[in-house]
């Protein structure tokens, strides 16, 4: 499992995960250290480090409260063996291991029950072998069993305070986190419903007008309330609240300006963008800017009754980001497209990414635009 997908994982998951992988690992270590020395634990040590190994792979595939009832046991045993039958006092340490266990990864009926019947049990085996071994280096040494009895005290109690006070308050915060993010999705939600009404408010007001310089305003403008509507559908229906992949808007932006367009069939499109997450901030500027050049290709390389090529490639080099976009509208007078509403918020898009720009027209009108922040 790769380290982005850990970070992603719930906590207690997480951390039986870990406690899984520790066991494993120090285990083995264990068996090559014993088999070296010619001991016959080297057996044992493979084998707990076998069933460690299967009862996580058939646990931990579904539920994390198998996983953990599972790891639970798994170091149970290893106290009753390696503590009580082979005497290894190291393993004192799975006195606090246990219930610790018990307390991050279970629920509290699984905690209660599981440790009821692990501490009969103990306290069983305990009975037996003070009585059957009157030699046993922990029942009969005052020192060492007070130590025993005093960690498993203090263990269970502090798991009791670290359940009803920071379990307790994590499943707050995490209950509260899913009311946030619900709230979130329906601001967007509520945002792009708002957002097409205006449009569609615009769209009926072109209607109205006759001027044909105003009325491309008034289109313009709603396609540009589109793009950013576009955005908060992408947001709502994916359930992100900081990133999305914006080549998966671009994909979407590009189709719904061509949607709008009566001459869609005659439009070709080959887009090839890096696959990555960025902030919403970043999407709209760059939503800006895709919009404009589009909005622009479909204006001018329709004429003359010519299909519409555009070809768009957002790819990362060294530390920077480069927009390659072209398309085979035969522009003429590239200063009055300079001076335009349009190209002016393209420009200050470049600026919001602290980037540059240059234009070619010997084959089409091809931009291209080096960002140095996304």
């Amino acid at each position: 499992m790769c380290f982005s997908k850990l970070k992603s994982l719930h906590y207690k998951k997480l951390f039986i995960y870990g406690a899984f992988t520790t066991i494993i690992i120090l285990t083995l270590i264990g068996t090559v250290v014993d088999a070296y020395r010619g001991s016959v634990d080297a057996y044992f040590d493979f084998l707990y480090a076998l069933l460690s190994f299967i009862a996580f792979k058939l646990t931990m595939r579904n539920e994390v409260d198998r996983g953990g009832i599972a790891l639970f046991w798994i170091s149970a045993i290893s106290e009753f063996i390696f503590i009580f039958i082979n005497g290894a006092d190291f393993d004192l340490i799975f006195a606090i291991l246990i219930p610790i266990i018990a307390f991050i990864s279970m629920k509290l009926r699984q905690i209660i029950i599981n440790l009821t019947i692990f501490y009969t049990i103990l306290i069983a085996i305990l009975i037996y072998f003070y009585i059957n071994y009157p030699n046993h280096f922990i029942l009969h040494n005052t020192k060492y069993l007070l130590a025993y009895i005093y960690a498993h005290l203090f263990m269970v109690a502090y798991g009791f305070f670290y359940y009803f006070a920071i379990d307790e308050s994590v499943k707050r915060l995490e209950n509260l986190n899913r009311q946030n993010t619900l709230l979130l999705q329906e601001v967007h939600h509520r945002v792009k419903n708002n957002l097409n009404i205006i449009s569609s408010i615009l769209g009926l007001q072109s209607f109205k007008i006759e001027d044909k310089s105003a009325k491309n305003a008034i289109l313009g403008s709603r396609q540009r309330i589109e793009s950013m509507a576009t955005l908060h559908e992408l947001l709502y229906k994916n359930r992100a609240t900081q990133n999305i992949s914006i080549k998966i808007f671009t994909q979407k932006l590009v189709n719904n300006i061509i949607k709008s367009e009566s001459t869609k069939d005659s439009i070709d499109i080959n887009l090839n963008i890096i696959d990555i997450n960025v902030s919403i901030s970043t999407l709209i500027q760059y939503g800006i800017m895709i919009n404009e050049l589009v909005t622009n290709s479909l204006k001018y390389a329709n004429k003359g009754n010519k299909r519409c090529k555009i070809d768009i490639n957002f790819f990362k080099e060294n530390n920077y980001y480069i927009l390659n976009y072209c398309d085979n509208a035969k522009f003429i007078d590239l200063k009055k497209m300079e001076n335009g509403f349009g190209f002016n918020l393209i420009k200050l898009s470049i600026k919001y990414f602290n980037g540059k720009y240059t234009i070619d027209t010997n084959s089409g009108l091809c931009y291209k635009i080096v960002l140095s922040e996304m």
